[in-house]
């Protein structure tokens, strides 16, 4: 979810800074390293871009879930669009190219981190809107209504201003540059480490206490559906399980996007606690973690994408729409009639064909 998790270890930044990376071959890995970055910042722009098209094109997509779904995928676009290449230019630059502006990290970071720290909270908003959905679903309507899911959207960017507004005041913290031209924050006191875990493990925390309480409801539901006397088909009862199938589908998206986060994040959370000094020591190897990290932007559409079935239909629908656009059968239009009476005849049937 983000890659702000390395300023927790405040003591080891005031010697890792302002060093740029002078090694041959440090700097065929850096321009390596720099490649993969942009590419999997342009496979992001195109995976995060093509689901935005798909949901924001279907009003049935739209509904529920779906507007918090935009807003996950809208954090993930941005972030690949615009803050992934922007870091990655400054740090190749940094090392190869140009000399860094000056309190460049103060604007740039912020960004970053703030549309990081707001996705957070973006996903946790979709793990309590399925919480409701899920367990309290007579509840569902009066949670999924436009002022409702709005006031979730804004809740999230005002959690994600009010814990990184104090860096850029140097409060609690501040922005440095490390070794191998990263920007990121060191934090001070308890106050900023509180901060940052409230932005960054607080959503973490929030999701999978969500998913261990859906997970058991839907143990719970599947034993009592165990005990339903076969051979009787109640349509409302079947109208209600296709509902819970669409809803458990979107939980799923969730669960699974959870886990990779998770196994991206690890990574870094394995070398910052048993191997700080090697963590502090190797600027290319913090490079490669924070590449894990954003691993998870480009991938989270397609883990959308493979686990809901609409989603595949819709893109097939919209492909197929797309191709008989731009490429026409002509075909049908072939009609040599051979009185007037079957030309007038021909040409409406193709026009309705059309």
């Amino acid at each position: 979810m983000n890659d702000n998790v390395s300023s927790f270890n405040t003591s080891m930044f005031h010697n890792y800074t302002q060093n740029p990376v002078d090694s041959s071959i440090e700097r065929s890995s850096l321009r390596v390293w720099f490649a993969i970055f942009l590419a999997l910042s342009l496979i992001g722009i195109l995976t995060n871009g093509l689901l935005f098209l798909v949901i924001i094109r279907s009003r049935t997509l739209r509904s529920g879930a779906g507007v918090l779904i935009l807003h996950v995928i809208t954090n993930c676009f941005i972030t690949c669009a615009i803050h992934n290449p922007i870091h990655g230019i400054l740090i190749y630059g940094d090392n190869v190219w140009f000399a860094r502006p000056r309190n460049i990290c103060k604007y740039v970071h912020f960004l970053l981190g703030l549309t990081q720290f707001a996705n957070n909270w973006a996903e946790a908003s979709l793990a309590v809107n399925r919480l409701v959905a899920i367990v309290f679903p007579f509840a569902y309507k009066a949670w999924s209504t436009r002022k409702v899911t709005l006031g979730m959207i804004v809740m999230c960017w005002l959690i994600a201003i009010a814990c990184y507004m104090p860096y850029v005041l140097e409060v609690s913290g501040k922005f440095i540059v490390t070794k191998e031209g990263q920007c990121t924050v060191q934090v001070v006191g308890s106050v900023g480490v509180f901060l940052t875990f409230l932005a960054v493990y607080g959503p973490y925390g929030l999701v999978g206490l969500i998913i261990a309480v859906v997970f058991l409801f839907m143990y719970l539901r599947v034993c009592c559906l165990s005990q339903r006397p076969s051979g009787i088909v109640n349509p409302q009862q079947a109208r209600q399980d296709v509902i819970y199938r669409r809803r458990l589908s979107v939980t799923k998206m969730l669960f699974i996007s959870f886990l990779f986060d998770v196994m991206c994040m690890m990574p870094q959370a394995i070398f910052l606690t048993s191997f700080p000094r090697i963590y502090m020591e190797g600027p290319l190897l913090r490079l490669w973690l924070r590449t894990c990290l954003a691993l998870q932007y480009p991938v989270t559409p397609v883990i959308l994408f493979v686990c809901n079935d609409d989603y595949q239909s819709h893109l097939w629908r919209w492909q197929s729409s797309l191709r008989r656009h731009l490429w026409p059968d002509r075909s049908s239009n072939r009609v040599t009639p051979k009185n007037p009476t079957h030309s007038v005849v021909s040409s409406l049937q193709v026009d309705v064909e059309l």
